[in-house]
């Protein structure tokens, strides 16, 4: 390791690891939406479409719902079923998540069509809220990819910049079509899951790198 990584970093111990990766609370209703997702990957019903935002959406405080743009409609049901429903189910979301489907795993060799993916996404939610929704985005696709994309929020990526060294250099390299924000934070989460593979002989999936990060930014309030 290179004296660029933060403090920080030096202070996460294998008990940082070890609860990163072990069963929480939250894995029973984690699991409900990963096997919703799983069931019905497609954007084909309207109310298969409607029930995995909702849910994830509501579950995760990001609801595709708080955006001005639902004044336009008489309530929150209608703004459901006459714009975003309708919305997704006419965009390209199966294509975009398709094309990474045969993907195992993110890394530098291939996250930036995982980014790619999450840019199309924000697109569509900012055509359906006027609002960029990079969180939502990174939410609802990790949970018809679990394994490709990390979850993305404000306390995470806080809380990853204050451990790994900055990403200029990778963001420079990239050429296609992101979103800047998360395209930093995928750079910094692919960096410390390859750093902690080698410093702890762990790996850790995108959904036990979101328990360190919530952990660490707990810890560090």
């Amino acid at each position: 390791m290179d004296n660029k990584w933060e403090q920080k970093y030096k202070e996460i111990n294998d008990n940082h690891i070890r609860e990163a990766r072990e069963k929480s609370e939250w894995d029973f209703g984690n699991k409900i939406l990963y096997d919703l997702c799983e069931k019905d990957p497609y954007h084909r019903d309207i109310d298969q479409i409607i029930g995995k935002i909702w849910l994830i959406g509501r579950s995760y405080t990001v609801a595709v719902e708080r955006t001005k743009e639902i004044s336009k409609y008489p309530d929150t049901e209608a703004f459901y079923i006459q714009r975003v429903g309708p919305t997704m189910q006419t965009s390209n979301i199966d294509e975009w998540i398709d094309s990474i489907a045969k993907l195992n795993c993110p890394t530098f060799e291939n996250i930036e069509s995982i980014l790619d993916a999450h840019y199309k996404l924000t697109n569509l939610f900012n055509e359906i809220t006027k609002l960029k929704n990079r969180s939502l985005a990174s939410k609802y696709l990790h949970f018809h990819k679990k394994n490709l994309f990390f979850i993305y929020d404000s306390r995470s990526m806080k809380s990853i910049r204050q451990i790994t060294p900055a990403v200029k250099k990778e963001l420079s390299k990239s050429n296609n079509n992101m979103d800047l924000e998360y395209a930093e934070f995928c750079f910094r989460c692919l960096q410390l899951r390859d750093q902690i593979g080698k410093d702890f002989n762990k790996f850790l999936t995108p959904r036990s790198l979101d328990n360190l990060l919530i952990l660490l930014a707990i810890e560090n309030k």
